[in-house]
């Protein structure tokens, strides 16, 4: 009965309690067998004696009735007192539960905020350590092995002075941390992704760098064991949120903020995960430009050789139009952009280095030819040859610190930062290759797997791109514009003590007495050229304009002697009628002047000129603009002569005046028909001025005086016509008239470099007089 059943059990969990404090373990396992064997022949005894009670209630049907009523309802209040036993028992066992869940959950929360503490205790320490105002050891990069460990320290710092706030004073089940993590999430996202992804990189330099003096100067810590730190907490606040979850009832208010914060920090972790892997393909595709041809080959395989046929062919077809192809309008704006700066980096650099190049060969130019006039003036005094010396040398020493200046702030660095865009440009090619494949995969349609592992490469390349491309930009134009303007400021600061070296020797008394020294050394240059040009054994071509004063001059020696009577002077050095004569005819009587005083010529554009010679004085002035030297002209020759031994001629019939002597000098302007020049300078460059064509014309007929206009060419010109003829820039030309034979004055007749025809009138200009 239900006693009896009571008292069993009793008496069998008293017994296995003795045995189990008392006995060993072999009496416990043969205690509990013995129990088991009884328990069993229990059931059985009762089975016999419930058969036995019915076989006796079916010999009484009433009794039997009532009797199997009252075993229902025993059996009834037995089932009912267990279940009421089970129940209490369940409940104890979930009381405790609850109990030991509230204890862990305190014990997690307390473990999160105790670690917190700890993990931002050993950041500020190593930050304290490295960034203690001493100099950190040479060869050690501090900015780049901590990264932004700072940031990382100022976040911890907020999430533990937070969790502290949302436990302080509190009890275990008003302790609600979920929403802290909730609204840190995205700062941890932020700066805990860049330290993440560069932590192998840190490490491998850790490895290589000089770790034993930073042992030395701390005196502690590991230093790879505090730089993984970061690593391994951001990794753990998912564990840790897991395991309060599980402590944590449901009905709970912080159940769902928990739930909420695991599902952003699982994201942190896989968004830091998700760099890492697009870090590492990066990486990888970028050092495979260091492979040599032999591993390539050795790489080559069947599946490599399917792959690069199947990109040349989504090549071909996306060139043709045949296939289609994904653009990503923000990935092709940075790399134009990219592309463009690349361009523009290399262009300043070669347009540097070429600069350095010219301007080295212009100094050692400069350098030879003053050492030459130092040899020239060896052994005689000449301040201004000394002082050009010093000056060439001066300036020699500036161009050495510019160049050097320019090689260390340009070159060096551009040259750098040219070698940083091969890795770029490779994985800008292995992301095309990418595209290539993804786009196959999407028209086979056959491999799901295939086409997610095309994709995720693709996607993957192509965000690393777009992350780091605008930020190499943005670096890299910023250090262009440093080295342009480290460039020009070089170069200024070059040529601006340069030119202060230079304006030294204008204060030199030889130089600062002239007026205009470039305009005579050209005058002197170019007459001591002529000069050259006109000896005999100077061979045809050297001065091409001469070429035709020597020929036409030689022609002219050979004339008649009714011609010579008119352009050569006799040895006595006295005019002649016929020049006399000529001059009247040809000029108009406010031109003509007598020389009071015999003038011997002292530069080689002068003309000697005797006592009572009868002149025309064709200008006031010589191409310097100086008044007091007159171009005249004694009917034979023509040149320079001092305005005070000229006299302005009484009109009177012409008369007989004796031949003045014959200039033959080699710059002297020769009369005839040849058509022959003198070669003078003006401001700018050098201008020809021709005389009559014939002599013997104005004896039969009076001329009108010529208005001789110096004209240079200003730009060149190309015949098109036979009766046209070339000009040379610079070059001087003679206009012979205003006007082509229609009277149009935009073509005018001139003589350029001995040749005659045509040119446009807006080509050439008058030469301008100081």
């Amino acid at each position: 009965d239900g006693q009896n059943s009571e008292k069993y059990e009793k008496t069998r969990a008293d017994l296995e309690k003795s045995v189990e404090q008392d006995g060993s373990q072999e009496e416990q396992t043969e205690t509990k067998s013995t129990l088991d064997f009884l328990e069993k022949q229990l059931i059985v005894l009762q089975q016999e004696k419930s058969r036995l009670e019915e076989n006796l209630l079916a010999a009484n049907s009433e009794d039997a009735k009532l009797e199997k009523s009252r075993l229902l309802a025993a059996q009834h209040a037995m089932d009912e007192e267990k279940r009421r036993e089970e129940e209490e028992v369940r409940k104890e066992e979930e009381r405790k539960k609850k109990a030991k869940r509230k204890i862990y959950r305190e014990k997690v929360i307390e473990e999160i905020i105790n670690t917190e503490r700890d993990y931002l205790a050993c950041l500020q320490l190593c930050l304290e350590t490295f960034y203690d105002g001493q100099e950190p050891p040479s060869g050690i990069d501090l900015d780049f092995l901590l990264g932004n460990m700072e940031e990382i320290a100022e976040v911890s710092q907020k999430i533990l002075l937070n969790l502290e706030s949302c436990v302080s004073g509190k009890s275990v089940e008003e302790q609600c941390i979920g929403q802290c993590f909730i609204r840190f999430a995205e700062d941890m996202k932020n700066t805990y992704a860049p330290y993440c992804r560069n932590h192998d990189e840190v490490i491998t330099a850790l490895e290589h760098s000089k770790i034993d003096q930073i042992k030395q100067q701390t005196n502690v810590f590991d230093m790879a064991s505090i730089l993984i730190r970061p690593v391994q907490r951001i990794l753990k606040y998912p564990l840790l949120l897991i395991e309060l979850l599980k402590n944590t009832e449901e009905g709970h208010p912080d159940r769902g903020d928990i739930e909420t914060a695991i599902k952003e920090m699982t994201d942190v972790a896989r968004a830091i995960n998700e760099y890492k892997r697009r870090k590492d393909l990066v990486y990888k595709y970028k050092t495979s430009t260091d492979e040599s041809f032999s591993d390539k080959i050795s790489k080559l395989n069947l599946h490599s050789i399917k792959k690069k046929s199947t990109r040349i062919r989504g090549r071909l077809s996306t060139n043709f139009g045949i296939a289609l192809q994904m653009k990503d309008e923000m990935f092709d704006k940075e790399e134009a952009k990219f592309r463009n700066l690349e361009k523009a980096v290399k262009v300043f650099l070669e347009s540097v280095e070429q600069y350095l190049e010219q301007s080295q060969e212009a100094m050692r130019c400069q350098t030879v030819y003053v050492d030459d006039i130092m040899d020239f003036y060896k052994g005689r005094e000449c301040a201004e040859a000394t002082k050009l010396y010093e000056v060439t040398c001066k300036q020699l020493s500036l161009y050495d610190s510019m160049k050097e200046t320019v090689d260390n702030v340009v070159i060096v660095p551009l040259n750098i930062l040219v070698g940083l865009f091969s890795a770029p440009t490779k994985v800008i090619e292995k992301r095309f290759d990418k595209l290539l494949d993804y786009n196959y995969q999407l028209g086979k349609m056959e491999n799901d797997k295939e086409l997610q592992t095309a994709r995720n490469d693709y996607e993957a390349m192509n965000a690393q791109l777009l992350d780091e491309l605008p930020k190499l930009y943005n670096l890299a134009f910023r250090m262009l514009r440093h080295c342009i303007s480290a460039f020009v400021l070089a170069r200024r600061d070059f040529m601006d003590q340069s030119l202060k070296e230079t304006c030294s020797l204008l204060e030199l008394p030889s130089i600062a007495s002239k007026a205009n020294l470039m305009e005579v050394f050209k005058i002197r240059h170019t007459t001591a050229f002529d000069h050259i040009s006109m000896l005999s054994f100077i061979p045809k071509g050297f001065n091409p304009r001469v070429d035709t004063v020597k020929a036409d001059r030689a022609i002219q020696k050979g004339r008649s002697s009714t011609d010579g009577s008119l352009q050569q002077q006799s040895s006595s050095g006295f005019q002649n009628e016929a020049q006399r004569r000529y001059l009247h005819q040809l000029y108009p009587p406010d031109k003509l002047y007598i020389v009071s005083s015999t003038y011997n010529a002292t530069d080689l554009m002068d003309i000697s000129l005797t006592e009572g010679t009868l002149v025309a004085v064709v200008k006031q002035l010589d191409p310097m603009g100086n008044t007091e030297r007159w171009f005249v002209d004694d009917g034979g020759s023509k040149g320079f002569v001092p305005c005070s031994i000229l006299q302005p001629l009484e009109y009177s019939p012409l008369g007989s005046i004796t031949n003045a002597d014959e200039d033959d000098d080699i710059i002297s302007i020769l009369s005839g028909d040849s058509g022959d020049n003198m070669v003078f300078t003006g401001n700018d460059e050098r201008v020809d001025c021709h005389t009559n064509n014939s002599f013997t014309d104005s004896y039969s007929q009076k001329s009108e005086p010529p208005q001789y206009q110096y004209y240079y060419a200003l730009y060149d010109f190309k015949p098109r016509q036979p009766n046209e003829t070339s000009l040379t820039a610079g070059h001087p030309v003679t206009v012979l008239t205003f006007h082509d034979l229609d009277g149009n004055s935009e073509w005018w007749l001139v003589d350029s470099e001995g040749k005659r025809g045509y040119a446009p009138a807006n080509y050439m200009a008058p030469v301008p007089y100081s």
